[in-house]
């Protein structure tokens, strides 16, 4: 993981897309309450994050906030959506409708 980041090698298509650096990094990262989230995107299909907020009885700023961390893994997409009160909607979308738990490497001596 840390040789694709650093560029030394490239990942093939086989790789995985989301890189965590322990089973406890994953845990965190697809908690319950990230699950379903992940869960309403992919099945509510919302024209923007304030619809999301609106219908799954969420903050907006706080989900906003964790919008952004699951982006940053690749998670959930963020794109431009429509104009609505002079500023552009952000249209949260999930590119996959499922995830598989990451192969933990036992060859790897815990520090």
């Amino acid at each position: 993981m840390l040789d694709i980041a650093a560029g030394r090698i490239k990942p093939s298509a086989n790789d995985p897309r989301i890189w965590v650096r322990s089973a406890d990094e994953f845990r965190k990262l697809m908690s319950d309450k990230n699950v379903n989230l992940l869960s309403a995107i992919r099945n509510q299909h919302p024209n923007s994050i304030s619809e999301l907020a609106q219908n799954i009885h969420e903050d907006q700023g706080n989900l906003t906030k964790r919008l952004k961390m699951l982006a940053s893994f690749g998670l959930v997409e963020l794109t431009e959506g429509e104009r609505t009160r002079g500023k552009r909607a952000v249209v949260p979308r999930v590119p996959f409708d499922r995830i598989i738990p990451p192969a933990i490497d036992l060859t790897v001596q815990a520090q």
